[in-house]
């Protein structure tokens, strides 16, 4: 009772689901915890960083074992180039936050990629729905790409994601949804190109359906706004919406943990509530990074 007294009163905490050690993890949640109230959800491998200041520790293994998630989990049917058991891990995350925030009578999260670190405290932000991602612009037809690196969640959120994917693959009928972008991503030979369906086809369809309504934090707010990717310069109007350097985000810091990017199309700058250090990005998310923020 006493946690969900205190989301209903804006007091979101920020959820990390990790398996295995890497240090990036350890320096994001240095850097996130400074502001933040984090939930590592992870094995015993990062069991060790609950000693570090506001991370609580919530053992995966409980949730992974779930009937319900091994039933979903032998429907599933990797149309991706990327590996199956990385695009499973993907999907399965929104399993477990069900049953995390059902758990901890969380009524909503604030979800955060392992590779994502905030620079202030979510709860300062104004969010004006009840969800909220990255909806990122569909540059051709068959992207269908949105996000959650950054995310605000609820349990109708994750209702409604379990439900799409029974639809798409366990009684496939809403299959109809991703078939063009299927028959897209093979070729003549049966295999997969250039990505395909993944966890965040189905966060696009969600929005794009209609079936749940999503705030876009990748629109400012405030002159505030949450990025995408540090490896790209893409924003709410345009792939080259931010300016690089030496093709990473140019980032401007400052004091107080302040860092901001230029907008070359609106030509000011913004300030960003967070940092996505994606892919091989992930190297520069480190100790060093500590000494600017």
């Amino acid at each position: 009772y006493y946690l969900h007294n205190m989301i209903t009163n804006k007091n979101i905490p920020v959820v990390i689901i990790h398996s295995t050690y890497k240090e990036y993890l350890k320096v994001n949640l240095e850097i996130t915890g400074k502001n933040n109230k984090i939930f590592l959800i992870g094995d015993d491998a990062v069991k060790y960083l609950e000693e570090l200041n506001n991370v609580t520790y919530v053992n995966i293994e409980k949730y992974k074992n779930k009937p319900s998630i091994n039933k979903c989990h032998k429907s599933f049917v990797n149309y991706s180039s990327n590996n199956s058991n990385f695009e499973w891990i993907c999907f399965e995350r929104v399993f477990i936050l069900k049953y995390f925030m059902e758990e901890y009578n969380l009524k909503s999260i604030f979800h955060s990629d392992s590779d994502n670190i905030l620079l202030f405290d979510i709860n300062d932000y104004s969010f004006e729905k009840d969800i909220a991602y990255c909806r990122n612009n569909n540059y051709h037809e068959h992207r269908m790409s949105n996000s959650i690196h950054v995310g605000l969640l609820n349990i109708n959120f994750c209702n409604k994601f379990i439900e799409l994917y029974k639809d798409l693959y366990v009684n496939k009928s809403k299959f109809y949804l991703i078939k063009n972008k299927i028959d897209y991503h093979t070729n003549e030979y049966g295999n997969y190109e250039r990505g395909g369906i993944c966890d965040m086809t189905l966060y696009y369809i969600l929005a794009n359906e209609n079936i749940i309504d999503v705030e876009n934090l990748l629109y400012p707010k405030n002159n505030v706004v949450f990025i995408n990717n540090i490896n790209n310069g893409e924003g709410y109007e345009s792939k080259t919406q931010y300016s690089l350097k030496n093709n990473i985000l140019h980032l401007k810091f400052t004091k107080n943990n302040k860092c901001f990017i230029t907008d070359e199309i609106n030509n000011k700058e913004l300030q960003i509530f967070n940092i996505h250090f994606q892919g091989g990005a992930k190297r520069l998310l480190n100790q060093e990074l500590k000494k600017y923020l």
